[in-house]
């Protein structure tokens, strides 16, 4: 797990990269357009490859962080024994979606590999490598997935049941709060001391 995490940090960095660099490479060329009267004619070609790889490379580190969208609001009214056994089945089925993901976007890169595909563009470049980077990020997220069941089935047959669904469970507006205050270098604000300041 431990080496998943860091794996997924990483990745998560790269994806950033990804995206600073795709917003770089818009930049220069909208500002070639106006100022210098020249396109790179490869802007769409280059920022579809930065923003398919940073999406699939952010997907492991998001779900560690339970940074995905989760419309939860009937769960957290269930009993604690009703949202094990829905965090469980959640990850079942995010496993069996990942699957598809996986087989379909390595199957599309070696595809390109075997017949050589290159894009359109005037780059020509290889579709195996943007194809394979993007795969590799699905494979990464489908380990993360799969280290958070096996660690979920082994806290529910220890009956650790309240550290599960806390690990599992959408972030609280408390926790995103403090998430932003640490970004910014202030203490995070307690809950119950700023409920009782109100009053």
């Amino acid at each position: 797990m431990r080496l998943i995490e860091w794996a997924s940090r990483h990745a998560m960095g790269l994806a950033g990269w990804c995206y600073l660099a795709m917003t770089v490479l818009i930049c220069f060329d909208i500002s070639a357009r106006r100022l210098l009267g020249f396109s790179s004619e490869s802007t769409i070609e280059l920022s579809g490859y930065l923003m398919a790889i940073g999406m699939s490379w952010g997907l492991a580190g998001t779900l560690l962080e339970r940074g995905h969208v989760r419309i939860d609001v009937l769960l957290q009214r269930m009993p604690l024994p009703w949202r094990v056994v829905l965090h469980l089945l959640s990850l079942a089925a995010m496993l069996v979606s990942i699957g598809f993901f996986i087989w379909g976007a390595f199957s599309l890169a070696l595809d390109s590999m075997t017949f050589g595909s290159t894009d359109l563009s005037t780059l020509r470049t290889p579709l195996v490598v943007p194809q394979g980077l993007w795969a590799v990020g699905f494979a990464l997220f489908g380990l993360a997935a799969v280290a958070l069941m096996v660690r979920g089935l082994r806290q529910c047959l220890q009956g650790d049941w309240q550290t599960l669904d806390a690990s599992l469970m959408s972030r609280s507006y408390q926790e995103e709060a403090d998430d932003t205050l640490q970004a910014l270098g202030a203490e995070p604000v307690d809950a119950s001391t700023s409920q009782g300041a109100s009053r």
